[in-house]
């Protein structure tokens, strides 16, 4: 009688075969976020150094702006 739950198990609930694993679904949204890291990973050096200097030429575009309207 103990072992009997192995005999009758209820069968998994409707719709269980098409839902994803829940391992899955992170899994692959880890893999689609670090591999172009790993790929792109030299060149993020330069990409980001590209983007600051656009910041800090708008802030030196916007710098005698600044000046006149706050004093």
């Amino acid at each position: 009688m103990k072992n009997d739950w192995r005999n009758n198990q209820l069968p998994p609930p409707e719709g269980s075969e098409d839902r994803p694993d829940g391992f899955i679904s992170i899994a692959i949204l880890a893999f689609a976020i670090v591999a172009p890291l790993i790929y792109f990973g030299p060149r993020l050096g330069t990409v980001e150094a590209w983007i600051v200097d656009l910041y800090h030429a708008a802030d030196r575009w916007m710098a005698p702006i600044r000046e006149f309207v706050l004093g």
